[in-house]
């Protein structure tokens, strides 16, 4: 895999965010009920995210819902992305099975060459990693969208800022080390 492409290979995913509650088990004293903030209904939206574990590089968009348009819509933005990083060629994208990526016309996106993982293996692409670090970040409650958002806007920029962070928690042996 590295042969051809090299640092111009980038992993996808998408991660659903919400404001449900997160309710944990609680110690009390016997007959006494637990305190904890609770929000009823749920709001959510997704993070897409293309990453370079070999370089660091992050390019994330928000939107409404998970489907083929605004899968498309992020494959725009990820290729005036790349252009403005000045990457020339074919890039590699590696993800998941998702309706929305093998419904996409992928001639229509001649910068790009993708590449489907093995269905039920997410612990293969490493922006499940990355979605993991997130998720221990906003583990509480909010109170409206807009709350998760800016705080998922916040850590995303935090990771972009230190690519080699993003490296050494994304660049897995198998991609490193191809066979």
């Amino acid at each position: 895999m590295r042969e051809p492409y090299g640092a111009d290979c980038y992993f996808t995913d998408e991660m659903r965010y919400g404001t449900r509650t997160h309710c944990k088990k609680r110690w009390t004293v016997q007959g006494d009920r637990p305190v904890c903030p609770v929000k009823l209904g749920y709001d959510w939206a997704y993070l897409y995210v293309a990453l370079c574990p070999f370089s660091g590089d992050v390019f994330a968009m928000l939107f409404t819902h998970l489907d083929k348009a605004c899968f498309n819509e992020f494959l725009k933005g990820l290729a005036a992305h790349l252009e403005g990083r000045g990457v020339q060629g074919k890039t590699l994208l590696v993800g998941d099975g998702a309706t929305a990526h093998t419904s996409q016309d992928w001639g229509a996106h001649p910068a790009v060459d993708w590449l489907r993982q093995p269905t039920a293996c997410p612990e293969l692409n490493p922006v499940e990693r990355f979605f993991q670090e997130l998720r221990r970040h906003t583990g509480k409650l909010f109170h409206t969208l807009e709350e998760i958002e800016d705080k998922i806007v916040d850590l995303v920029n935090e990771y972009i800022g230190q690519p080699e962070k993003v490296s050494s928690l994304t660049l897995y042996p198998y991609i490193k080390h191809p066979v």
